[in-house]
């Protein structure tokens, strides 16, 4: 589906909306600003007067297809570093870990014996008050009992611990990798007891993981928006290479540079360039695939001078650039190899 943000310059800002959403690009000022929207928009965020000055008074608005969304549509996580993760592990209302405890609490026999620490909390205070014998006149001085429920122990009574053999380990220390897990498993608990819908936004994870390490993160993330109905992310990416793409999910890939586009369906995207490649050994759907996840940070900008490309993957920038008839000539620093290949480069309109 089509989201549609409204903008102060820009008539038409809209993204390609799925399961598993992830945003790239060189407008680095406009991918900051739908991120921005987005966290304020279904985080409730109360507007101020300067917030809006660009907007003339108007609240920003969410289009999903041609109906406004509600902000109270979907539910927001953000993560942007590692101190959001970090933030996230801590027991405090809002929380994923909060939520996620408070889940395993809400259990028969747990309530049961929260139900016998506050009888034995009566009856301590009904012996502290036979030994006050305290008042003046007709009024008495006595104690009453504050009884335990389950947010009161996960805040007051309740540390989270990180055990690795005979330790226990801050989370600060744990492998990077191991804390995004955790995070994610939680969120997956808390999800599937929640009737609302989730939205998790990803901010720059090539700041805290390696490539590898990334790819096994999009891979569980994205696993869990198909077994999860009312859970979604929004990735918002920023490095070379660091895209997730298949076959299923591309058409949820959306780039954000001098056009703002989302990848047609694969076999239509490899169709054309199957077609218009201009050597005759044409790469398989794997290996265009591979190159994709290298240009599509660079697609519609021809302010990429400062990256270095094989002349393939020039090639495979310049077909999918044409294809949305893009075909500013971009500044690329390359080997040069196969003359075909240079000749075809070398071809603008």
């Amino acid at each position: 589906m089509k989201w549609k943000f409204t903008h102060p310059y820009r008539e038409d800002l809209s993204i390609n909306f799925g399961k598993f959403t992830q945003i790239i690009g060189e407008n680095k000022q406009l991918k900051y600003y739908i991120w921005q929207i987005l966290i304020w928009y279904f985080d409730g965020k109360k507007y101020s007067m300067e917030d809006l000055s660009l907007f003339e008074q108007n609240e920003p608005v969410i289009f999903s297809d041609e109906s406004v969304l509600k902000r109270t549509d979907y539910k927001i996580i953000s993560i942007s570093d590692i101190q959001d993760l970090i933030e996230q592990m801590a027991y405090k209302k809002g929380t994923v870990s909060f939520d996620y405890l408070k889940s395993k609490l809400n259990d028969f026999e747990i309530m049961g014996l929260i139900d016998v620490i506050n009888d034995k909390l009566d009856l301590i205070s009904s012996s502290v008050n036979q030994r006050l014998n305290l008042h003046i006149g007709e009024v008495e001085y006595h104690t009453e009992s504050q009884y335990f429920n389950p947010e009161q122990l996960i805040i007051k009574n309740f540390l989270p611990y990180f055990g690795l053999g005979d330790k226990n380990i801050s989370f600060e220390f744990l492998e990077n990798e191991t804390k995004f897990f955790f995070f994610l498993d939680m969120i997956s608990e808390v999800a599937c007891q929640s009737s609302s819908k989730i939205i998790l936004i990803t901010h720059n994870m090539d700041s805290y993981l390696n490539y590898s390490e990334f790819i096994n993160c999009c891979k569980k993330m994205n696993e869990m928006t198909m077994d999860l109905q009312n859970f979604h992310v929004i990735n918002f990416l920023s490095s070379e290479g660091y895209i997730y793409i298949n076959k299923e999910n591309i058409m949820n890939v959306n780039i954000v540079a001098d056009l703002v586009e989302h990848f047609y369906e694969f076999s239509f995207m490899y169709e054309r360039f199957f077609g218009q490649y201009p050597a005759n050994e044409v790469p398989d759907e794997k290996v265009f695939l591979e190159s994709l996840q290298k240009v599509s940070s660079y697609l519609f900008s021809k302010d990429i001078a400062h990256i270095s490309l094989s002349i393939p993957d020039i090639v495979t920038l310049k077909i999918i650039n044409h294809l949305y008839q893009y075909d500013k000539k971009p500044r690329i620093c390359s080997t040069m190899s196969n003359p075909l290949l240079i000749k075809f480069l070398n071809t603008y309109n």
